[in-house]
């Protein structure tokens, strides 16, 4: 082979090896760019992927804002409430029944509402609120183990309940499911041979007081609330004695040991539902310091009187403020106490009495009061310019007209004086829950050795 072909020959070969070497580079470019390419999509699916993971997990923490919310309010991934939105009677009295089920929230292990205040009762209907009258530190040191919570905070609860459910729910979804409801009537009886629970079909809101609620909670909409309506009547043997009331209490707590969100209740009890009456919710600093006051004004020395007229016999009034008039000369010249400070149900600030159920004012009423002016300096929580600042706000005529925050005040300067009073038969109320808790706290006053008191009651007699 000569020279020239061998010459060739290699010029060939390094051409094949250079064409090989660019087809190569060109080819594992081209996969590289593929593998580059197909890396890029896989990593495109794979974060969608995660996207839509994320959606998921979004969702599912949407329907953890209702537990999420609950914890704002109650503390708990669910919330349950307990609310007494009318108790049947006056002060005193209401302030025993919202002891009791205060007392069943502990038992059912839900809060406790704490209803609106007002024109002396507890109930949904007033406008002040709970601490208008009462103090409620004082009061959740008596029930460490209940949460309470505002008319307020309840409807701040609805309202964001409310607009997490527009929010989340459309046509496919409901995530958020309506209030659940159970509406009883709890109400002692003695017209009924046994206590007994069970369905009822009405609606027991009879002044239409829970309407204010709407449309945050509407029973009359099933796409916003489920109602199951329930009553109690109470045999009143059934409440009258401690080993009664065990029964009660135990039959109260499971029959409305239940899931429902919200427990509303309509209570007309009169006596107590727990064996053990948990002591009187203390009041308002504000009302104590009118209390305080008012003895500062009396010189720290006077003798206290409540005169219920709204019970007394008309016509034996002559003769009851003489029996009064010879009582109240007596303990003057005895005790050398010279203020005299009268709480009473006739009215002071205008035409209405200082109670609601004191409607019909004779003349008789108005003979008395005036010949006990006329003997004496009478001293009231008006002369003495007493609640001067809600007086001197047109927002609480209302209350101050009628019976309202003035009794809680007559209460607690009358606890306070150095001399009680009250009227006999046929003059006053005998069996007053008002009267009675003046003597069961200056009676455990004196238990303490409270010098200041020189009795815990007496009632003067008919000449």
């Amino acid at each position: 082979m000569s020279l020239s072909q061998i010459t060739r020959k290699f010029v060939l070969i390094c051409f094949f090896v250079l064409l090989w070497y660019i087809i190569s580079s060109f080819y594992f470019e081209q996969e590289e760019l593929l593998s580059d390419k197909n890396e890029e999509t896989l990593t495109g699916v794979h974060l969608t992927s995660n996207t839509n993971k994320t959606i998921i997990t979004d969702d599912d923490n949407n329907k953890n804002q209702l537990e999420e919310l609950n914890k704002k309010y109650c503390g708990k991934p669910t919330c349950k409430f307990l609310f007494v939105y009318l108790i049947g009677e006056q002060e005193t009295k209401a302030n025993l029944h919202f002891r009791s089920f205060s007392q069943l929230a502990e038992k059912l292990n839900r809060i406790m509402v704490l209803t609106n205040v007002g024109s002396s009762r507890i109930g949904t209907c007033n406008e002040f609120p709970f601490d208008f009258y009462y103090n409620i530190t004082l009061l959740q040191k008596e029930f460490p183990n209940v949460l309470f919570k505002s008319e307020n905070d309840f409807i701040f609860w609805l309202k964001e309940r409310d607009q997490l459910k527009r929010m989340m729910n459309n046509n496919n979804n409901k995530i958020i499911p309506p209030l659940s409801i159970l509406h009883s009537s709890i109400k002692r009886s003695r017209n009924t041979e046994k206590t007994f629970y069970d369905d009822a079909e009405t609606n027991f809101d009879v002044y239409n007081c829970i309407s204010k609620f709407k449309p945050l909670m509407n029973l009359e909409d099933p796409t916003n609330s489920r109602v199951k309506y329930t009553k109690m009547i109470i045999r009143t043997t059934d409440m009258r004695s401690i080993i009664a009331r065990v029964k009660l209490s135990e039959l109260l707590t499971k029959v409305l040991t239940i899931d429902e969100e919200i427990l509303l209740v309509n209570g007309k009890v009169v006596d107590p539902l727990f064996p053990q009456t948990m002591p009187v919710i203390p009041y308002s600093d504000y009302i104590l310091n009118e209390a305080q006051k008012i003895k500062d004004k009396l010189s720290s020395s006077y003798i206290g009187i409540h005169w219920r007229l709204e019970s007394s016999t008309p016509k034996l009034l002559p003769e009851c403020v003489q029996g009064l008039i010879k009582t109240l000369n007596k303990i003057k010249e005895e005790e050398g106490i010279k203020n005299i400070y009268l709480a009473t149900d006739y009215p002071l600030l205008s035409s209405r009495s200082q109670s609601s159920t004191f409607k019909k004012i004779t003349n008789y009423h108005h003979d008395a009061i005036r010949t006990l002016n006329e003997t004496f300096k009478i001293n009231t929580w008006v002369s003495l310019g007493g609640l001067e600042q809600l007086r001197e706000n047109k927002k609480y005529n209302k209350e101050l007209n009628g019976s309202g925050i003035q009794g809680i005040l007559d209460k607690l300067v009358c606890v306070n004086s150095n001399y009680f009073i009250s009227g006999p038969k046929g003059c006053s109320r005998i069996a007053s829950s008002f009267t009675k808790t003046i003597a069961d706290e200056r009676s455990n006053r004196t238990k303490n050795k409270d010098s200041d008191l020189l009795n815990v009651i007496d009632r003067w007699e008919i000449p």
